[in-house]
């Protein structure tokens, strides 16, 4: 009997045990050259820390665009990526399972042409609550035509004539 020597020793206090990895079948060796994915989810992450941290309203818009764009946003990727499972269920004989990602894709593909038109919006919304705040904190002064003497209303002085009322109006 031959015996082989371990791959590593793993030790417990003094004494060490003999280790050996486990041994590679026809199933993994066909994937030996498999590497995991890598996690899809950083981009995202990074845009919606981007977006959290935006000061104003054209870094918001520049991070939201370029997440929605064509050529390298999240959204039309996960359009891709619905539309190559699609694909790849139909080529191994699930059709059911294709054509409901083929509608997950097109139901994607119509939220992401709304969410297009989010920054147009979101910048008509805060120029209309910045002018209604202005609006509101503007102090009450008197118009620039009146003039700088101010003239209240006195009674009339004992003795004084009445004022001589405005002519009437002729109306047909």
């Amino acid at each position: 009997m031959t015996v082989t020597p371990p791959d590593y020793w793993e030790y417990e206090g003094s004494r060490r045990k003999p280790r050996w990895l486990p041994k590679k079948t026809p199933a993994t060796a066909a994937h030996e050259g498999y590497e995991q994915p890598p996690d899809s989810g950083v981009s995202v992450r990074a845009a919606t820390d981007a977006l959290q941290d935006a000061p104003g309203l054209d870094r918001f818009t520049e991070v939201f665009d370029h997440t929605v764009d064509d050529d390298h946003g999240a959204f039309p990727r996960i359009h891709q990526f619905l539309e190559s499972a699609a694909n790849w269920c139909d080529e191994h004989g699930a059709p059911n399972s294709a054509a409901t990602l083929t509608s997950y894709a097109i139901r994607l593909e119509e939220l992401i042409e709304d969410i297009r038109l989010l920054p147009e919006e979101l910048s008509a919304e805060l120029t209309t609550q910045t002018l209604l705040a202005a609006q509101a904190q503007a102090p009450l002064q008197p118009s620039p035509v009146t003039t700088s003497t101010s003239t209240t209303a006195r009674p009339p002085a004992a003795g004084a004539a009445p004022a001589t009322p405005p002519p009437p109006v002729k109306r047909r």
